[in-house]
């Protein structure tokens, strides 16, 4: 028996059924009439921004544009036919289309921007995940997974030390809540609460004291959660709970496992916030900073207004995600002062100090001045999650971004990334500032080179009081004075800033991306051993199993024993670290495949009936049930499989020849004839799975043979089978000569 690499695609590979899009009701709804009915066609001005060509990589970030000063990507104005430049009152044929406008000049956090992203993932739900739309692996993985359990558990361990600050201890008798923001597939929350739990014995904290809860604003995200299998177990042991949550506008939680509302003042422990590629799609501020300094000693601050338009004329559903890809916004800058914020619970003068920072950063005439975007739906959502705890809090977010306040110099529009959905670059620096001015810190990790950025912060609930008026006229928060002060409040949290070191900095998620997406891309046959060692630092993470198969198929059968018994000893660590979301990666059928070729056939069996369990029976996994009972000596259960596979597919003519093959041999040994029966013309049928062929390109009815049979020594020898079948060639199906060798050299 043998099996193949590619795959024919089958109707039971379709992909899982997801919610449906949600109709718009309620306030979506009148706020989808409210834009329509002011919408105006008009034609673009010269002094309209040319929008950015958004690049993004396959792990799910978008590749900003550079942004120093010297960079004439986004800043030049849109190119004359002759290739020159226009000025900015010379408007270009380009500029004279009609574009729709959805909205009239507005301060960008009040936007339709941000009504659209709501109305993409709501109507979209699951689907942006599973069906590729929004790219997750490098923030959906089992490294990152136990990289941010690292990084918690040195929080805990420095909370649990009667010596740490009194803001950051813990309560060993109360709940310490793990609260992830826009959860989204709820992948990430299964690979970190797993390693949590994996760490109970040296976590420093009752591991059923631990609640991790995943939040979204989208019900159908909250649906798909529930019925999951593999979460399913945390959810009856109480250590996962879950709730529909919009975090810049809710002020409460209630879960609905157990019923627990958690709301300002009710929790004891600090609360621990997780929040992967979100902050880069809530709403944002804008801001520049012109050189030349003003009397104050800093430059000229401005706002910066954005009317969100589409490049069509007309847009009958405001609220449809498919603008987002139609995207012709402009935008436009007015003179303000720093005292820009009201109503912001308290916020005001942290949000002030911040400003008057980058007024005095970037106020130098030689500096070319500064362009911020500055993320208030992220400081809302932790002012909101702060109140919790009375202002105890400690943050771990990932996302694509920036800490150092050099890549915002010069004057340039904001980048808006369209990848499906949409996104810009997070101020994580602004972020660290807004923690250090309430008396906090922040960790950040400094890599320039990098599509995730991760952070860690913390408040204790010992707010600096901000003076007001005159706001810190003495410049005790100016130039590194925010960076100092975090750096004396973070030697106080040792455990915490080692994680996170180790974690991160040294190899964190970002690298473990980089390596992985470089050995799979930049290398067309990587050696087995290299493969193995990924797996390893990987915690055998099933999609970087998946993306190597081939490499494990085509070497397994010839590595030695060694290296196959290291593999065998990892590859369960794979299906436990399986969550079902693509339904087009059957991993299942794939470490079936592993196991048949290197003449396993019993655990080959298992892992093809977990593959029709959990993806959905199909013809082609009952064809290889049965090579595996054929081999192992069990030629009328295997024609029982091959029968099964001819009852979904009458024309797979694999199954065909095996079960004429197999019924012959049956009918000779009845007779007493004894011998094999002679193999079938064709040679031997091959399975074959219906996704991705050899090479990682896309899925092909196109058929392409391995060996089963490796060198001597190097495979452990299989049950002698009723009758021996013919082994196939790399080549094609017919089987080789009698006495010629079966291994590809």
């Amino acid at each position: 028996p043998t099996f193949e690499f590619s795959v024919d695609v089958g109707t039971s590979y379709a992909p899982p059924p997801f919610p449906q899009r949600s109709k718009q009701t309620g306030a979506a709804a009148a706020a989808a009439a409210a834009v329509r009915a002011a919408q105006l066609p008009m034609a673009d001005d010269a002094t309209a921004s040319a929008p950015p060509v958004p690049t993004a990589d396959d792990g799910g970030t978008a590749v900003p544009p550079a942004t120093g000063p010297n960079d004439g990507a986004d800043s030049a104005e849109p190119p004359k036919e002759d290739g020159t430049v226009a000025p900015a009152d010379e408007p270009s044929k380009e500029t004279k289309r009609e574009r729709c406008v959805l909205e009239d000049f507005t301060q960008c956090s009040e936007s339709h921007l941000w009504k659209l992203m709501m109305s993409f993932y709501d109507r979209k739900g699951v689907e942006s995940w599973s069906q590729g739309i929004v790219p997750h692996f490098i923030t959906c993985n089992a490294f990152i997974g136990a990289a941010y359990a690292k990084v918690l558990a040195g929080f805990i361990r420095d909370g649990m030390n009667p010596k740490s600050p009194e803001g950051v201890r813990l309560d060993p008798t109360e709940p310490l809540y793990i609260i992830e923001l826009g959860t989204g597939s709820g992948k990430f929350s299964f690979y970190m609460l797993k390693a949590l739990i994996e760490m109970k014995d040296t976590l420093d904290f009752p591991i059923d004291k631990l609640v991790y809860v995943m939040t979204d604003f989208t019900e159908s995200n909250f649906n798909f959660w529930k019925d999951h299998p593999q979460l399913a177990p945390y959810f009856k042991s109480g250590q996962l709970d879950s709730a529909i949550f919009d975090a810049v506008n809710d002020e409460s939680i209630t879960l609905s496992n157990s019923g627990v509302v958690l709301g300002p003042g009710t929790v004891k422990n600090p609360i621990c916030v997780v929040a992967n590629y979100l902050f880069d799609t809530l709403c944002h501020d804008i801001f520049q900073v012109s050189p030349g300094l003003t009397p104050d000693g800093g430059g000229l601050l401005k706002e910066g207004l954005i009317s969100v338009g589409s490049k069509r004329s007309d847009e009958p559903d405001p609220l449809e995600p498919e603008i987002i890809k139609r995207f012709d916004n402009h935008f436009r800058y007015d003179d303000i002062s720093a005292d820009y914020y009201k109503n912001e619970g308290g916020d005001e003068p942290h949000l002030e100090r911040i400003l008057k920072w980058y007024e005095q950063y970037f106020g130098s005439s030689s500096g070319g001045g500064g362009s911020i975007l500055l993320p208030i739906g992220a400081i809302r959502a932790i002012r909101r999650l702060g109140a919790f705890t009375n202002g105890r809090a400690v943050v771990i977010s990932g996302d694509k971004g920036n800490n150092n306040p050099e890549q915002f110099r010069g004057l340039l529009d904001p980048h808006i990334a369209v990848h499906g959905s949409f996104s810009v670059m997070v101020n994580y620096h602004a972020i660290g500032s807004y923690f250090t001015s309430r008396g906090g810190f922040a960790l950040h990790n400094p890599q320039e080179e990098a599509s995730l950025k991760v952070s860690t912060f913390v408040l204790t609930g010992d707010d600096t009081p901000c003076p007001t008026p005159g706001l810190d006229e003495d410049g005790s928060w100016l130039g590194d004075a925010i960076s100092d002060r975090s750096d004396a409040r973070a030697s106080t949290c040792p455990h915490l800033c080692q994680a996170f070191s180790t974690a991160v900095d040294q190899f964190g998620p970002n690298d473990f991306f980089v390596l992985q997406k470089s050995l799979k891309e930049d290398s067309p046959a990587p050696p087995l051993k290299a493969v193995m060692a990924l797996l390893k630092l990987g915690d055998w993470d099933p999609d970087v199993f998946y993306k190597f198969r081939d490499v494990i198929l085509n070497q397994v059968p010839t590595c030695g024993h060694k290296l196959r018994n290291d593999l065998c000893r990892g590859i369960p660590r794979v299906w436990a670290n399986y969550y079902m979301l693509d339904k087009d990666k059957d991993v299942a059928f794939e470490i079936g495949r592993f196991y048949y070729g290197i003449r396993e056939y019993a655990n080959a069996l298992e892992y093809y009936t977990l593959s029709s369990d959990t993806i959905g029976q199909h013809h082609v996994t009952f064809h290889n049930m049965g090579l595996c009972y054929y081999s192992m000596g069990f030629p009328d259960r295997s024609l029982e499989f091959f029968a099964k596979s001819l009852e979904m597919n009458s024309e797979y003519e694999k199954a065909k020849s095996w079960k004429d093959k197999v019924a012959v041999e049956l009918k000779n040994k009845e007779a007493g004839k004894g011998g094999p029966a002679p193999p079938p013309a064709s040679g031997p049928p091959t399975s074959s799975t219906g996704q991705i062929t050899s090479g990682y390109s896309d899925s092909s009815e196109e058929e392409e043979e391995e060996e089963a049979a490796g060198a001597a020594g190097s495979v452990a020898p299989a049950p002698t089978p009723a009758a021996p079948a013919p082994a196939a060639t790399p080549a094609g199906d017919v089987p080789p000569p009698p006495g010629a060798a079966t291994t590809e050299g």
